[in-house]
């Protein structure tokens, strides 16, 4: 009998926790941006990415059959572009930070998702020769705003740690 019991608990507290995440996916609790809400931001922009992918795909593949009406493919469309838009609203719903940016996207999130949508739609397109060059030329964009990047974080710590030396010990910087 206590088996019986503790099993009952244990499904009790889970559906309560599961309650409360899509409460807190739907209602914001607070106004204020947490740890947590940046989670769920980042997930759902993970998700919607992949779900874009996958209508990009599905609709570089069998445009005509979508469009057509072919009962199945239509079906996964609109089925994705619900998804999308339910992911969307969840974005949405999160907190924003309310100190004033140098620059902020307008039209938030729903320019970012269009072009997601038009980049990685005109990518399907690619040829593979195109698709291997542009996969060269990330790789060389990448190693150099990464190389540059973590040269110059370096030079700033190392800068940083001597001028804290020199502060220490009530010694001039030897540039000066």
């Amino acid at each position: 009998m206590e088996l019986i019991v503790k099993e009952r608990s244990l499904d009790s507290v889970l559906e309560a926790d599961t309650s409360r995440i899509l409460k807190s996916l739907w209602f914001r609790p607070s106004t204020i941006p947490t740890w947590k809400s940046g989670q769920i931001v980042y997930g759902c922009a993970f998700l919607l990415v992949l779900l874009l992918t996958i209508l990009s795909l599905i609709l570089a593949q069998w445009p005509s059959q979508v469009f057509s009406g072919d009962p199945v493919l239509t079906t996964v469309a609109v089925l994705l572009l619900l998804l999308i838009t339910g992911v969307t609203v969840i974005i949405w719903r999160q907190p924003q930070d309310p100190t004033t940016l140098h620059f902020r996207v307008h039209a938030l999130p729903f320019h970012p998702l269009v072009s997601i949508f038009v980049k990685v739609y005109l990518m399907v397109h690619m040829t593979t020769w195109t698709g291997v060059l542009f996969g060269i030329w990330m790789g060389i964009g990448f190693t150099i705003y990464f190389g540059y990047g973590i040269r110059h974080k370096l030079e700033e710590n190392t800068e940083q740690h001597t001028s804290l030396q020199l502060l220490i010990t009530g010694q001039k910087h030897p540039w000066c």
